[in-house]
């Protein structure tokens, strides 16, 4: 009797099931059960704006805007049968488009707030709603 499994997950010596072998976006199949518990799919209802829409993107190396739209919840990587760190791969994706000088103006103001004010929404005054808010 092997010790793998089809997918070639080894089973683990407890014997209680199977170990996740390490995975990356390239093994996404494109299922789309992340899609469906994606916050900004639920609302935006625009496929490449959603969990599986930035991980066709990711899969491909393209670097685009839409990866700042990600909450980084982390409910596409609970319900993946690949296991895969999606909110890591967005990381990635955004530490590559900060390396190239492609990250949105909102992130390059969000970063700036934090350094300055220790908030991401810059000087707050008390009673006040900032004219800008930005996170994530």
């Amino acid at each position: 009797m092997s010790n793998t499994n089809s997918k070639g997950n080894s089973k683990s010596k407890e014997g209680k099931g199977f170990e996740r072998k390490k995975t990356t976006i390239a093994d996404c199949s494109n299922c789309g059960f992340c899609k469906a518990v994606c916050p900004v799919f639920l609302i935006l209802l625009e496929e490449t704006k959603g969990a599986r829409g930035r991980a066709a993107l990711a899969k491909r190396d393209i670097k685009d805007d839409v990866y700042y739209l990600c909450s980084l919840c982390g409910a596409c990587k609970e319900v993946c049968p690949e296991g895969i760190d999606l909110p890591e791969e967005i990381r990635k994706m955004r530490d590559k488009m900060v390396d190239l000088g492609l990250e949105t103006e909102g992130n390059k103001k969000m970063i700036e707030n934090i350094k300055q004010y220790g908030n991401p929404f810059g000087k707050v005054e008390k009673g006040k709603m900032p004219k800008d808010l930005y996170c994530c």
